[in-house]
């Protein structure tokens, strides 16, 4: 059933009704209402399942890499996962106004992704006092949230390409900037 979810959200049926999850997986509503508290607890488990399935999206195998190719490999793992997850991530924060479960769902999900930006850039960072540090990171995070992505193809119709030149062009000036400022209290 939540393999369903996953499907109907990648399909665009956004939020999916539980009519839409039973036929997709092949069982009754009552089935359903049998295994889950309602369709809030479903989207609950879905977001739960999603911050394990989407885990390998966040690890970073490149920390050690040249910048400009760990600024590309951030840009890239990023619009992978807001391609494959963002429809729930909006799912998340939606839910996450009146439902405190998403709320830990979600601090999850942002607390991997702001890990996954420090140990790519921790080469960066080491050089950073500890507040400058924190800057940097929520600076970087943020630009790549999928707040962003979403502005970004909604209001500004850009497609992910677009959106990747974009970001990877902002992340290096970013980074280079922090670097100057360091060099140059």
């Amino acid at each position: 059933m939540i393999d369903a979810v996953f499907e109907l959200v990648r399909d665009g049926k956004v939020p999916p009704n539980v009519e839409d999850v039973a036929e997709r997986s092949g069982v009754s509503v009552s089935s359903i209402f049998r295994t889950f508290d309602g369709l809030a607890d479903l989207q609950r488990q879905a977001l739960e399942q999603s911050n394990e399935r989407f885990a390998p999206s966040c690890e970073v195998h490149d920390a050690d890499a040249p910048q400009a190719d760990r600024v590309r490999s951030h840009v890239r793992s990023r619009i992978e996962l807001y391609e494959e997850a963002g429809a729930l991530m909006r799912i998340a924060r939606g839910r996450a106004l009146d439902h405190e479960p998403m709320v830990e769902g979600l601090a999850l999900f942002r607390a991997r992704l702001a890990d996954q930006t420090r140990q790519r850039f921790k080469t960066e960072i080491q050089m950073l006092s500890p507040a400058a540090a924190a800057n940097f990171v929520a600076l970087l995070d943020s630009v790549t949230s999928p707040e962003v992505y979403e502005l970004m193809t909604a209001s500004h119709a850009r497609t992910p390409r677009q959106i990747s030149r974009a970001w990877i062009g902002a992340l290096a000036a970013l980074v280079e900037q922090d670097q100057r400022s360091e060099r140059n209290p």
